[in-house]
């Protein structure tokens, strides 16, 4: 699987879990919004990055 797909995947997961947070949970600020942080990455953007690291053979990121 390749990293474009498996981000899509992952991008319409989060998408679909958005929405159902956004329905059945009650609304609350994230850390950083407290704190006055923008963010940089999307959750799903962080999650490819996650997926792919752990599906390579390398042990830390400074490899």
């Amino acid at each position: 699987m390749g990293i474009v797909s498996l981000f899509c995947k992952v991008d319409d997961f989060f998408l679909l879990y958005e929405a159902h947070i956004r329905r059945y949970c009650l609304p609350s600020k994230a850390a950083s919004e407290i704190r006055g942080h923008p963010r940089s990455l999307h959750p799903s953007e962080v999650m490819t990055l996650l997926i792919a690291f752990h599906q390579s053979n390398y042990r830390t990121l400074k490899h």
